[in-house]
């Protein structure tokens, strides 16, 4: 039961949902700030995220994000470039960031009694970047280099990258990879990161982030001591960029591999985007159920292919894909794993009761895992940063097993039947070359 409370404390007019141990207040500039207690280790993770990814991005800006991501440790008006990581490291902390999709974030891992130098160093880059055109071509060449052994030198990856491609419309949200198309990232110029800085690094497009051993009343305290002077941005961005999925796209790369690689995908509703979120819930499962239920089949069983791996995006902002991807065994054909692959999902969809053992296994794992995730800070601060930023409400967190749960092998058996139709899938082949 979620029970808030109203309060009124000088810069910021809030309300504190006490769920789960988890304190959530909102400063008067807008800035959302997430305090979880949990005191079996003397550190805590702070984690600031900002609403803004690669789903905001359009040609010729796509990565811009990312890059973004990198400059923010170059330096501000009070460090010079290097000085935030060496302060932390010295302080005995670790520290790091992320681009995703939909977020950007920023975090710190440290000592309980470092945690206002943490949130004083964080508060001071969200609005006083200095962006130096020396700085960003030397980022700029890092990374173009990302790019190449990521996805360039990768061709999994090129291929995933590729199913993206035809997956998405160009003129919607997850067309573009989150590093960005190389010719993209050698032409921007430093005044399109500063204007992506000043569009969306603000407290209004922000969600703090503190787990750990730390009392929400110190946290809240220095927050608005840090951040609560700054002003909310009337220039962010915010209108939907939503997904456009498309269906029935087929294409075969030819690139230097040593294996050939498959992957398919399905465009379904989000957990966001769903009418129905139980059918939301019921794709996840299908997910982990297919997953760990045609590599027992095809890859230990049947021996026809090497891996087997079933993907869905539950906490995506937009419409996302279901995607099933599988490399054959030596000597097996594509067409061969792909009829046992539709043989499979054909069997659940006519007789359900097929996984009703599959299921439990896999409910049972599911529940564990997450009890299991609990236990690390950073897990739970990922969480409860990410449902926020996506707009899912960090109930979501702890309503999910419970969700999964009660998801039946009918519910299953329908999603499985709604969505994934073989003849309209997207498709994207790898076939391996020589040098």
């Amino acid at each position: 039961m979620v029970k808030i409370i109203v309060v009124f404390i000088g810069l910021y007019v809030a309300q504190v949902w006490a769920l789960e141990g988890v304190s959530q207040v909102t400063l008067k500039n807008g800035l959302n700030i997430i305090v979880k207690t949990d005191k079996r280790a003397p550190v805590f993770i702070s984690q600031l995220w900002y609403k803004v990814g690669s789903s905001n991005e359009k040609r010729p800006l796509t990565g811009v994000s990312h890059m973004l991501e990198h400059m923010m440790f170059k330096g501000t008006s009070d460090y010079k470039t290097g000085d935030f990581s060496k302060i932390i490291a010295r302080n005995g902390g670790r520290e790091n960031a992320f681009t995703s999709k939909d977020y950007t974030a920023y975090y710190q891992t440290m000592h309980k009694s470092k945690l206002a130098l943490a949130l004083k160093m964080e508060a001071d880059r969200m609005r006083h970047l200095q962006l130096s055109s020396d700085e960003f071509e030397k980022e700029r060449k890092v990374v173009i280099e990302e790019r190449r052994l990521r996805i360039e030198d990768n061709p999994n990856a090129k291929v995933a990258e590729h199913l993206n491609l035809i997956s998405f419309a160009k003129k919607g949200a997850y067309h573009a990879p989150v590093i960005g198309f190389q010719e993209d990232i050698e032409g921007y110029k430093l005044s399109d990161l500063r204007t992506w800085y000043e569009t969306y690094y603000a407290p209004n497009n922000a969600t703090l982030v503190v787990v750990g051993d730390v009392d929400a009343e110190e946290v809240i305290a220095l927050a608005r001591q840090y951040f609560g002077a700054y002003k909310s941005s009337a220039n962010i961005d915010n209108i939907d960029n939503p997904s456009i999925t498309q269906t029935g796209q087929s294409h075969v790369l030819k690139l230097k591999a040593e294996l050939p690689f498959s992957i398919l995908s399905f465009p379904v509703p989000s957990l966001k985007t769903a009418t129905d979120k139980h059918r939301a819930y019921a794709l996840n499962m299908l997910a982990f159920v297919l997953d760990n239920g045609l590599s027992k089949t095809l890859v230990r069983e049947q021996q026809i292919a090497s891996s087997i791996g079933v993907g869905y995006g539950l906490y995506d902002k937009y419409d996302t894909l279901l995607t099933l991807s599988f490399i054959p065994a030596k000597g097996v054909s594509d067409e061969v794993v792909l009829s046992a692959i539709k043989t499979q999902v054909a069997e659940l969809i006519k007789k359900p009761t097929v996984i009703e053992a599959e299921l439990l296994r896999t409910k049972i794992q599911l529940e564990a895992n997450f009890v299991f995730e609990q236990d690390h800070i950073g897990t739970q601060s990922y969480y409860l940063g990410m449902l926020a930023t996506v707009g899912l409400g960090i109930e979501t967190l702890f309503s999910y097993v419970d969700k999964m749960r009660v998801v039946s092998a009918e519910d299953i058996a329908q999603v499985a039947k709604q969505y994934l139709h073989f003849s309209a899938a997207n498709s994207v082949v790898l076939i391996p070359q020589g040098d």
